[in-house]
């Protein structure tokens, strides 16, 4: 136990649970005090119990000798301690209701529905069998999914709830307890316990404090505030070392990779890799997955891949003018409906913000049947001098917040990409708005012919927090400055009445973008964004303290400044997982049949943009991209390792390279560069063969001269015991003269 809780546990009279809370929680060797009902004392523990029980909660009445009515509840609504219980909630002290204590904070309006007569009007007891879902009790991830033998004693545990109701519950995960199999009250979809929208106040039907599996509520209890406790550089910390962010478990096999050449403008490390198309231009390019997100929100998790691909492409002051979509789903029913919906996801947003999707391909395997793999790529086309980077390079420059308000959804999306799959995560899932991303992407683009900023930045994974602190990082390691950064959390726009400094940092909202913006042109960009009727602050300065400030306004509305070392939350994190051999799955990759193919290209507007010389209407894995600026075009050729790798990683993304290059060759144009997109399970499974597979791309990279200028590593793509076989796609782009053939 890592804390000892001070617990307030209410007594009504006559409850016939109260002693059993007491028990339960001084068992564990916590401080349980009894409160009792005619006391209203201001509340000062961690947690505040409202056990089980009839008698007063059940019958109303003015003397308990004199007549009464039935109405579970009720009485409790009358007693002075109430004022307590709505002190603690105001507060955010965690409470929980327990059988009759769930009754009480239903009737108080803290939980939402209410519990009626058992369906058979008779009073029940048994055991019952009940799954943590959703938010899990006390938030703990580690209940989610398992079940746990519970008592269950009620004659009034039916609940019930509107269907609206009851949708804005499963949208907020505030379900966490079901009955698995049987429902013992009739209650509506199971329902076994829920909690409020902030995930503060829990109410169930079961008793955890009488049974066996009592202890995995009491370690989830004492786990939330082991975790409460935590400082926000706790918080910052843990999400700038997510794999996503970090790559603690892969850099040390990327560098491997050649990423240097004569047609290198921008090698990886920024947002996106550019190559010099010659005459004063380069091609920006890029690959993403969004696989996670696609699995859990098929049509918003395939959508936002669309978006974030695309800022990283004009956040270098690029044009997107193509996208590629590779899609690798799994062979059972469930798989072809998240297919629809994530065609659907990418043909909504790239259609309506005019790129083209001029390319992919689409293959089926039974390894994805948990794990279906979306993988975009992007190009643009930029004049060489309208380059822009995400740094900050000079002290006194104003951080300026432009796009969508920051709400609470996508918390946690860096840590979701860092773990293995969980279908319940929705909200860690970004909602898109290609209208929005149409507005900022005009703005940035008119934005990156001026002289006004000095860098800008896509508010991708870990949001505001990591693009706030790349900008600062990469002007470090340009100018050997003692540069950092202070926001003023106050100013930046948000969608909810509250977020707590952590969520405001860590929303991965979309269509938002940071702008390091020289300061004697604050207002000219301002202004700029305004005419495309874009919402857009100043929201902190480049310091020269070498410090990550924040400065907020606390719940007691008090102004409250944390200073915090870039090496302390921004430390470098490295991975080492046992290299264990890659077992074959031997299961058939296939490629999906033309039927299905021209199906999902004509959801696509591949002629938009009026650049398309050859795209998905005509056969080949290759795209043919006119560049009239230069009289030249643009050759795009892609493949994957088609299942090679699964036997044998080495040799599968050599396949890649070699199916890409040979293409290129025979479409006579000169390869200027890759980008890849490295899909692999848990890397306890998998690091073996991703090492292998760099050691394959390295030898052909270094043997054609043709590098790396980007590209993605997605891991973790797995279910309970079960990884994805090594899936990797290979993006080569080249240019010819005009009209070759």
């Amino acid at each position: 136990m890592s804390k000892k809780l001070s617990i307030g546990i209410v007594r009504f009279p006559c409850s016939n649970c109260d002693f059993d809370a007491l028990t339960f929680f001084r068992k564990f060797g916590h401080d349980a005090e009894f409160i009792w009902y005619k006391d209203a004392p201001d509340p000062t523990w961690d947690l505040l119990v409202i056990p089980g029980g009839f008698a007063f909660g059940d019958r109303v009445y003015e003397k308990a000798t004199h007549s009464y009515q039935i109405d579970p509840g009720q009485q409790a609504m009358k007693s002075p301690v109430m004022k307590t219980i709505r002190q603690a909630a105001e507060k955010g002290i965690p409470i929980l209701g327990i059988c009759n204590g769930f009754q009480i904070l239903v009737k108080a309006g803290l939980l939402p529905g209410k519990l009626e007569q058992n369906v058979n009007k008779k009073f029940f007891c048994d055991i019952t069998v009940c799954e943590a879902v959703g938010k899990s009790f006390f938030n703990d991830e580690a209940m989610r999914g398992k079940t746990y033998r519970l008592p269950v004693a009620h004659g009034y545990g039916r609940y019930e709830i509107t269907k609206s109701q009851l949708h804005d519950l499963q949208k907020n995960q505030q379900i966490f307890l079901l009955y698995k199999e049987s429902n013992p009250n009739g209650s509506v979809e199971n329902i076994a316990g829920v909690s409020n929208k902030d995930h503060t106040i829990f109410g169930l039907m079961p008793h955890p404090e009488r049974s066996e599996d009592g202890e995995y509520f009491m370690k989830a209890i004492e786990k939330y505030f082991a975790n409460s406790s935590r400082t926000i550089k706790d918080t910052l910390k843990e999400a700038m070392a997510s794999e996503h962010t970090s790559y603690a478990s892969t850099k040390k096999f990327l560098r491997l990779l050649p990423t240097k050449g004569k047609a290198v403008l921008q090698g990886p490390g920024e947002n996106a890799g550019i190559v010099d198309l010659g005459s004063g231009y380069g091609l920006a390019m890029r690959i993403e997955s969004h696989n996670h997100p696609s699995f859990i929100k098929p049509y918003h998790g395939a959508a936002t891949g669309v978006g974030g691909i695309l800022r990283d492409i004009f956040t270098m002051g690029a044009r997107p003018i193509a996208t590629l979509d590779f899609l690798r789903f799994g062979t059972d029913e469930h798989s072809k409906k998240l297919l629809k919906e994530v065609v659907h996801g990418i043909a909504d947003y790239g259609n309506c913000i005019g790129v083209p999707t001029v390319g992919g391909d689409v293959y089926f395997d039974k390894t994805y049947n948990n794990n279906c793999l979306v993988n975009i790529a992007a190009f643009g086309l930029v004049k060489k001098s309208n380059i822009i980077y995400g740094n900050a390079l000079t002290s006194g420059n104003c951080l300026i917040y432009v796009g969508a308000k920051t709400g609470t959804d996508g918390i946690g999306g860096a840590q979701m990409a860092s773990e293995t799959i969980n279908a319940d995560n929705k909200n860690a899932v970004q909602e898109a708005d290609p209208y929005l991303e149409k507005l900022l992407l005009e703005a940035c683009c008119e934005l990156a012919e001026t002289e006004w900023i000095e860098g800008m930045q896509d508010m991708g994974a870990a949001g505001l927090l990591c693009s706030t602190s790349e900008v600062i990082m990469r002007g470090r390691k340009k100018t050997g400055k003692s540069l950092g950064a202070k926001l003023y959390l106050n100013k930046v726009p948000i969608k909810t009445a509250y977020m707590s400094p952590t969520d405001m940092l860590l929303s991965e909202s979309q269509e938002r973008m940071l702008i390091v913006g020289k300061k004697k042109y604050q207002k000219e960009i301002l202004s700029l964004f305004q005419r495309w009727d874009l919402e857009a602050c100043v929201i902190g300065e480049v310091t020269n303290d070498e410090k990550y400030t924040i400065v907020y306004t606390d719940e007691e509305k008090t102004i409250q400044s944390e200073r915090m070392e870039f090496d302390d939350v921004f430390e470098e994190v490295e991975k080492n997982w046992e290299k264990r051999k890659w077992t074959s799955q031997n299961t058939s990759q296939t490629k999906a049949p033309i039927s299905i193919t021209k199906t999902i290209w004509q959801q696509y507007d591949w002629s938009v943009g009026v650049r398309t010389i050859k795209g998905p209407n005509k056969p080949g894995h290759f795209a043919i991209l006119d560049i009239p600026e230069i009289e030249k075009e643009v050759v795009i050729t892609w493949s994957s390792d088609e299942g090679i790798a699964d036997t044998q990683p080495k040799k599968g993304i050599q396949h890649a390279f070699d199916t890409c290059y040979a293409t290129m060759k025979k479409l006579t144009a000169t390869p200027l560069g890759l980008t890849n997109c490295l899909n692999f399970g848990h890397p306890k499974d998998s690091i073996d063969a991703f090492e292998e597979t760099i050691i394959g791309l390295s030898e052909r990279c270094k043997r054609y001269e043709i590098p790396i200028v980007s590209g993605n590593v997605s891991l973790y793509n797995a279910y309970q015991n079960h990884s994805i076989k090594p899936t990797t796609l290979l993006v080569m782009a080249g240019v010819r003269g005009k009209n070759k053939k």
